[in-house]
């Protein structure tokens, strides 16, 4: 069975397969939105679990520069 990656890009993120040695993709697709609406869904189903409308994540990069995301599920119409 293939062992699927993920990776990002310069022009977005992909799912695929590496060579054996791992250092290049053999088959990739660019899967960008369907990658970022999976984890939007997650994280909220993860916050509905928890009974919360709002999560703060921190991510530390290898830079040591600091992204912080804030996420809020709003009341539908």
């Amino acid at each position: 069975m293939a062992e699927y990656h993920v990776g990002c890009g310069a022009f977005g993120i992909y799912a695929g397969t590496l060579n054996k040695r791992k250092d290049r993709w053999q088959n990739k697709s660019e899967v960008t939105e369907e990658a970022t609406r999976a984890v939007v869904q997650h994280i909220k189903q993860e916050m509905m679990l928890d009974k919360k409308s709002t999560r703060t994540d921190e991510f530390t990069f290898i830079d040591g520069s600091v992204m912080r995301v804030t996420y809020e599920v709003l009341k539908g119409e």
